[in-house]
């Protein structure tokens, strides 16, 4: 490696320590740089702090139970000498540092494993010297500290760590952690790749509770995972998967069931719990034989570009089913026409014969909807197939019967042959509500192709999630141990009775709150792409499973649960008699008062929330009381049942479902507004079962913002003395040590009393 006169110059310095840690008295004179959030700054105050993290590639390799991770990180010096720096990485336990070298060159470097309690000691000296409780949300956690190394002027250096451990099974599953920050702000860009090789066990069940990832498979089954992030959503990275059985020679065929558990923060007899099933698929496996039916809007609204793309789209459809599968195509405006009277298999001459009688189809009239549907509905369906339906249009129902409250119910009851629909609403004069509803009613999935967006292209997007479930007709019960139904131990479960079907890398979620601590017994049955009936069954042992590190449980229940509360008040408005200001319904009020109390209480902003907070900082409920006379309570209902055409309403239905299917947290609360934008509210934080909410440039927790401040003296406790050490001990004995990375200071409940920490020096 070539090295700079500079550079040479500050490493003579260090030749007589031999590459080993230099002793933490000098340690004031040099930055610390913290892949997981940021570099910390010496403790020379006067000096412009010129060292920063520029960006963090994760690659994790999987290899049976072995977990191999390398971190490759480019630390910049933007002053005009060079500095020194130090990597102080936290890690699991257990790990076994392989590698770690500085420079382009890669050469070889020194880096010592500590343990967590030498670790703990080492960031509690940090944060007594830099006043910077950066390091201590990591407590718990071991480290990987290097020697010294120096950071040339107005350049950047790479630094590689690389680390490997042992994943310990628990119930079949194996859990991954990387410890990051929860702090909203100063994170370099990361990248993330995971590749799991499939090993004697196979895998079955994945499942990224933290981060959404992008999936593939390799040719030899390895299943990659990215995620490409300029800005990373904070908390530390959780992958988990399951061993699947059916590699492992085990007779079993359902699906991979996998069950989370945290207990309740205000009530540990009581929590919150996750059961995850699903069936990874290495995509060679049988696949059942689909009947699909399009049914395509050509009233006058769709002639042009539209029509066009649509007919283009349908025949690649058609084109694209596999040998001895079946379709339909249906037209409609104010009238209905349909290619064949039922469903036909599609060959070469099928194919053909659809093709023209698509080529002749003109746009024109209204849209009946009602009719359409119907008409789809009420064909036969071909013994052992999976009846889909696609349907397409860019309108409101203006023809035949129009009432949402008809359409809905014939998508539902009127559906004996449990056709799945999936809608596509094209443009913004759509009744979006009606489409999700529709698509909801029958186990489908609505969609929306908006301005700009290419209408071909999406319709081959949709075609690609109807490949067929692996299990379709999921129902569960919760039972005592012998078998006897027993639902008291299980409470606002989401959904109720019956799961949506099972695609391969994207497992049915049931989510919902457990009472008692005792183990109960979830069980099941579903169809598989046989036809075949499977059963399944999981003991939930809550004493045993239960963890407080499991957090997410809870607010992805929450999530889940504004969601699905949200779509039920959008639902009301279906009907004249709830449309408008809430008045004096109670049931409305109940409804906006629950998603109003989840959303305090866990930091998940509802959908309505982008509708009025534009400066990214603001909530419904901020700055008066949550009471059905009060404007912003007022203005949320108004928002959630009056709009049911254009942008924002599409936004409104596109951001309930999201929260209804949610599966990795959303700790920025992105989400899209009435203009059809992408935002989120950094305003907002999510750590633990806590909200957190920036007021004034104090993060208020929710049990503070519904605690009287009359009853409520508050204790001041600034970083660096004593009494902060404590309150941050005490945090980090209930998993709430994550607050002490936000900046600026934090307003908490803690032993019945009002605290607030200021995380920063004055």
């Amino acid at each position: 490696m070539k090295l700079m006169p500079c550079m040479i110059a500050v490493m003579a310095g260090l030749a007589g320590l031999g590459h080993s840690q230099t002793p933490d008295g000098d340690m004031d004179a040099r930055s610390i740089v913290l892949p997981q959030r940021r570099v910390i700054p010496p403790v020379n105050r006067t000096v412009r702090q010129p060292v920063t993290l520029e960006k963090v590639n994760a690659l994790v390799r999987v290899n049976g139970r072995s977990a191999q991770t390398t971190l490759e990180l480019s630390v910049h010096n933007g002053g005009n000498v060079p500095t020194e720096a130090e990597l102080v990485l936290p890690v699991p336990e257990g790990v076994v540092v392989k590698g770690f070298y500085y420079g382009d060159g890669k050469a070889s470097w020194q880096a010592s494993l500590m343990p967590a309690d030498e670790a703990r000691r080492l960031y509690d000296r940090i944060v007594a010297r830099r006043l910077d409780p950066a390091l201590l949300e990591f407590a718990g956690f071991g480290a990987i500290r290097s020697s010294v190394f120096p950071v040339p002027a107005r350049s950047s250096v790479k630094l590689g760590v690389v680390y490997e451990q042992l994943l310990t099974p628990v119930d079949g599953r194996l859990d991954y952690v990387l410890p990051r920050t929860e702090a909203l702000s100063g994170h370099a860009a990361w990248t993330m790749r995971v590749e799991i090789s499939p090993g004697t066990a196979g895998i079955g069940n994945v499942f990224t509770p933290s981060h959404p990832m992008e999936r593939h498979r390799l040719k030899d089954e390895t299943l990659v995972l990215t995620l490409a992030e300029e800005k990373m959503s904070p908390g530390p990275f959780r992958l988990s998967w399951m061993e699947s059985a059916a590699k492992k020679g085990e007779a079993f065929y359902g699906p991979d069931i996998s069950v989370y558990a945290a207990p309740d923060a205000e009530n540990g007899r009581n929590g919150y719990f996750l059961a995850m099933l699903g069936k990874d698929s290495p995509g060679n496996e049988k696949q059942i034989r689909r009947e699909l039916t399009l049914v395509l809007d050509r009233s006058g609204s769709m002639r042009g570009e539209k029509l066009a793309s649509m007919k283009e789209a349908a025949k690649q459809i058609i084109s694209g089913l596999n040998p001895g599968e079946r379709f339909n195509v249906i037209t409609y405006n104010e009238g209905v026409n349909l290619f064949e009277a039922a469903p036909v298999e599609r060959n070469a001459a099928t194919e053909k014969a659809a093709h023209v009688w698509l080529d002749a189809v003109v746009a024109h009239g209204g849209t009946n909807i009602h009719e359409a549907l119907a008409t789809a509905l009420a064909q036969p369906s071909r013994e052992g197939m999976l009846p889909v339906v696609l349907f397409l249009t860019d309108g409101l129902p203006t023809i035949g019967r129009t009432s949402e409250k008809s359409i809905a119910s014939l998508a539902g009851e009127g559906n004996r042959e449990g056709r799945r629909i999936f809608t596509i609403g094209v443009g913004e004069d759509v009744n979006a509500p009606l489409l999700r509803r529709m698509a909801e009613i029958s186990g489908g999935l609505p969609s929306y192709v908006l301005s700009g967006e290419n209408l071909e292209l999406k319709l081959a997007q949709v075609f690609r999630q109807l490949y067929g479930p692996v299990f379709r007709n999921v129902r569960y019960s919760v039972c005592s141990l012998d078998g006897r139904e027993q639902p008291g131990r299980v409470q606002d479960a989401i959904p109720s009775g019956r799961l949506p079907d099972i695609y391969s890398g994207a497992p049915a979620v049931l989510a919902g709150r457990y009472v008692g601590t005792s183990p109960f017994l979830l069980k099941g049955t579903c169809l598989d792409r046989s036809n075949r009936e499977q059963s399944f069954s999981v003991v939930v042992e809550p004493e045993r499973i239960s963890s407080v590190k499991d957090d997410f449980t809870a607010r992805i229940w929450a999530a889940r649960k504004i969601g699905s509360l949200e779509t039920a008040l959008m639902d009301m408005g279906a009907d004249p008699a709830h449309t408008g200001v809430l008045g004096n319904d109670p049931r409305t009020r109940e409804l906006v008062e629950e998603i109003m109390q989840l959303s305090r209480d866990f930091g998940i902003l509802s959908s309505a929330a982008s509708f009025f907070a534009d400066d990214g900082g603001s909530a419904p409920w901020r700055g008066e009381s949550v009471s059905p006379s009060s404007s912003r309570f007022r203005d949320y209902g108004r928002v959630m049942q009056e709009s049911r055409e254009g942008l924002g309403s599409i936004a409104l239905q596109r951001n309930a479902v999201e929260k209804k299917r949610e599966l990795s947290v959303n700790k920025f609360n992105r989400q899209m507004d009435k203009h059809g934008r992408s935002v989120s509210f950094e305003g907002t934080a999510q750590i633990a079962q806590n909200g957190y909410f920036n007021q004034n440039g104090v993060w208020m927790e929710n049990t503070v913002l519904r605690t009287p401040d009359k009853e409520s003296p508050v204790r001041t406790v600034q970083v660096g003395t004593p009494e902060y050490a404590a309150v941050a001990d005490k945090l980090i004995n209930t998993n709430r040590q994550g607050l002490l990375a936000l900046d600026g200071s934090v307003m908490i409940r803690l032993d019945g009393e009002t605290v607030l920490m200021q995380n920063s020096f004055p």
